[in-house]
């Protein structure tokens, strides 16, 4: 007796695609079987002409993130919901400290933070500077020893992935820092996970804007500032610290070719512990965005490249250069980027995403030849949890959780804002419209998402205490 039976789908996995019938028990997948199998059931869902995918995994979203324009829009109940409509069953956020709180302090007070969570869910560990700067010789805050000695406790209580900043005053660390935080990550089997861009020489390029008459208003300098080899430069030093210090590292939301071909020199070189992800963004849309008045909306860091980039980053992404596709989700509401609108460097960084990744990879995707179904599987759903460390998540086989999605390829869905979920009154994708869209979302066996209506409840989603398994 299944709790439930999904029938007459099309299974597809990062391996295989085939005919098959699901059943469900407690929360689990419990058999996979051939189609027909005559089986008793407490409720039978018809997958006909549909595939059935494993739950979408985002490895990397920004919900009640507080930040210098206030925090981002989505809390944690819009987030996920908007989330689950569109295929994710479960996402990978962010713990970040206060000046002299304990890793495992910040822990606690960010699950506070996560109680209406409809979804499961993970939290990254940010490893930022905690010690005031030397006083003779000024360099930047450093992070202590103490620091470093707490990521062991963190990655006790689940948290086994660490975000590092390369950029950003008050959380970019310096190149030492890099290196012993990723000594700590590798001793506890961890995943370092870095924001590759230089940020000292943003700094100065920043500053320098405007000085030959540019218009501060003007949002491509946002690009011009943050340039491709800026970008490049980071992640060959991220993957220095890699090689020595023997940790694996996944670098996030590599937006240019340049960055990309880092991590394939890595691997070129015998070095398999460094991973690339990208998002979205740098797959759909062009630097072109940013020029003209609506030009604030689409300033994320990394910036939008141009198009020659964003054919590279498909390439890349088939031959497994790029192992992951997140949204780095990071919803600001139009009022909230309008505060910078005089000022490119006043606009708060990140563009929306958390609904649209799926269909919007299947349809840019797997539609037009660029991604088989089943590496759009792998990218979205299977890779995301193996190097998270979600080990019972990603997959479609007995023993793991129930996270499953209905995909129906022949609905269609306009991705503008008043179709969509996020609590933001705009979409990154505007004018945009898919072919294929989950239809209906099971997480942990419990039916979330019926024929593309939410019909789970607030607070359902656990926190997930992780453990990377990779060799």
């Amino acid at each position: 007796m299944f709790d439930l039976l999904i029938t007459n789908g099309t299974l597809v996995t990062a391996e295989m695609t085939v005919q098959a019938d699901l059943g469900v028990i407690n929360g689990k997948v419990a058999a996979v079987l051939t189609p027909g199998t005559p089986c008793e059931t407490q409720e039978r869902l018809d997958a006909a002409g549909c595939y059935v995918l494993p739950g979408a995994i985002d490895a990397h979203v920004h919900l009640h993130m507080r930040t210098a324009n206030g925090y981002t829009a989505d809390d944690w109940r819009t987030g996920t919901t908007a989330a689950a409509l569109g295929g994710v069953t479960a996402v990978v956020d962010f713990v970040e400290t206060t000046p002299g709180e304990s890793l495992q302090d910040a822990l606690g007070r960010r699950l506070e933070e996560t109680r209406e969570a409809v979804i499961d869910f993970g939290l990254h560990m940010t490893i930022q500077p905690d010690e005031d700067p030397h006083p003779q010789t000024g360099f930047m805050r450093r992070v202590s020893d103490a620091r470093l000695a707490q990521i062991s406790a963190a990655s006790e209580a689940g948290c086994v992935t660490f975000k590092l900043y390369m950029a950003y005053p008050g959380l970019q660390v310096r190149d030492g820092d890099l290196l012993r935080a990723m000594c700590a990550i590798r001793e506890v089997n961890g995943l370092a996970c870095i924001h590759a861009e230089n940020g000292e020489l943003i700094e100065v390029l920043r500053q320098a804007a405007g000085r030959a008459g540019e218009s501060l208003h003007d949002t491509i300098l946002h690009a011009r500032t943050r340039p491709t080899m800026n970008e490049y430069e980071a992640c060959t030093r991220a993957v220095t610290c890699a090689a020595l210090s023997g940790s694996r590292i996944l670098i996030f939301h590599i937006g240019c070719a340049a960055a990309a071909q880092v991590v394939a020199g890595a691997r070129q070189r015998g070095l398999p512990n460094v991973f690339g992800e990208t998002c979205p963004q740098y797959l759909a849309l062009t630097e072109d965005a940013l020029k003209g008045s609506t030009g604030c909306r689409w300033i994320c860091a990394p910036p939008l490249r141009p198009q020659a980039d964003q054919d590279a980053m498909w390439r890349l992404l088939t031959s497994h250069v790029l192992d992951i596709i997140s949204t780095d989700h990071c919803p600001f509401t139009l009022a909230q980027k309008d505060e910078g609108s005089d000022d490119f460097r006043l606009v708060p960084g990140g563009v929306p995403g958390i609904e649209t990744r799926l269909g919007l990879m299947h349809e840019l995707g797997v539609r037009r030849g660029r991604l088989s179904l089943n590496d759009w599987v792998r990218l979205c759903c299977t890779r995301p949890a193996e190097l998270t460390g979600l080990v019972s998540k990603g997959r479609i086989a007995p023993g793991y959780d129930a996270d499953l999605v209905v995909f129906d390829p022949a609905l269609h869905k306009s991705l503008e804002a008043s179709e969509l979920h996020s609590a933001i009154d705009w979409s990154a994708y505007e004018g945009m419209t898919c072919t294929g869209w989950p239809r209906d979302v099971v997480s942990r066996g419990e039916l979330i998402v019926r024929q593309q209506r939410f019909v789970g409840h607030t607070g359902r989603g656990h926190f997930v205490r992780r453990a990377i398994e990779l060799q």
